[in-house]
């Protein structure tokens, strides 16, 4: 087991999740449609549905609460789903790391499962509005508005029932994708603080030094290529543009930090790992050991 191996276990949650989240937005799609379609059934004339024909006895006040409700529990499911994520990457990452320490300097460490609590308060984002709970409550307002001015925009515009079922879907696509997005990136940070609370009662037994580590493929952020392979400062920080963070998503500034790939690397006694590996549109192979700037140029004198 190597870090490589460790997080790419740790990518198998996360699509797990992700899959999970799809489900959900489907299944809240097609009770959408069918509550749409009743709607069209009961109060539609000659196919059409009006705004005043909607806003008669305040249906259309009471569908909407009743869309908002449904959310609410979906949203409830998904802050649940998306933190037990979390807390499986921190203690995955956790522990396995430590077994590499372990492994590395051939002594052993006496690592325990911190508790659920300690976890809990570890992965917890120190930017209050980027904490999951009030994310996910703005996203799921977010959704909300949207339909609620989907459905508003169709019926005065006498769309047909396909219309406004188009409009909806693309609703929740784009609400599955930003839940999607919230999870790997929520994921992606528990795991970087796992591996740096396992590399820090690792440094009571041995000499550890931390890298930042990009994944090698054509879509890494400019920013991210620069610092692949640089060592964190002397107080564990690493620099870019005036910004500074322990590790990846961590410098708590959006365009650094959403959809991040990277990790933190760290050498025992000074030991980078022999081999990498690289994202090929077929898939990705096991390379030696190289920065991403001389993996890059590599691949341009390549083709």
């Amino acid at each position: 087991m190597n870090q490589e191996k460790i997080d790419k276990l740790i990518d198998k949650m996360v699509d797990k999740a992700e899959a999970e989240i799809d489900k959900l937005f489907a299944v809240r799609l097609k009770a959408l449609h069918e509550r749409i379609s009743e709607l069209y059934r009961k109060y539609s004339n000659n196919g059409e549905l009006t705004w005043p024909d909607m806003n008669k006895y305040n249906r259309f006040e009471k569908e909407m609460e009743l869309i908002k409700q449904e959310l609410h529990r979906d949203y409830t499911n998904l802050f649940k789903e998306i933190e037990k994520l979390m807390i499986a990457s921190y203690v995955n990452n956790y522990l396995r790391s430590g077994q590499l320490y372990e492994y590395e300097a051939q002594k052993p460490m006496f690592y325990e499962i911190p508790s659920t609590a300690a976890i809990k308060l570890a992965i917890k984002n120190p930017i209050d509005k980027l904490t999951l709970s009030p994310l996910m409550t703005q996203h799921r307002n977010y959704i909300i508005r949207r339909i609620n001015i989907e459905i508003s925009q169709a019926l005065m515009g006498g769309e047909d029932y396909s219309a406004m079922a188009k409009r909806i879907e693309d609703a929740c696509n784009f609400a599955s994708y930003k839940a999607r997005r919230v999870a790997r990136t929520e994921a992606g940070r528990s795991q970087v603080l796992g591996r740096m609370e396992s590399a820090k009662h690792a440094q009571k037994y041995a000499s550890l030094k931390k890298v930042w580590s990009a994944t090698l493929d054509n879509e890494v952020r400019t920013s991210h290529r620069i610092l692949d392979d640089q060592e964190a400062d002397e107080d564990g920080y690493f620099h870019f543009g005036g910004h500074k963070a322990k590790g990846p998503h961590l410098f708590g500034v959006a365009r650094l930090d959403i959809n991040c790939r990277c990790d933190v690397l760290y050498l025992v006694n000074g030991k980078r790992p022999e081999l990498r590996r690289e994202r090929t549109k077929d898939g990705s192979n096991v390379i030696p050991y190289q920065p991403f700037e001389q993996w890059y140029e590599g691949l341009n004198k390549a083709s």
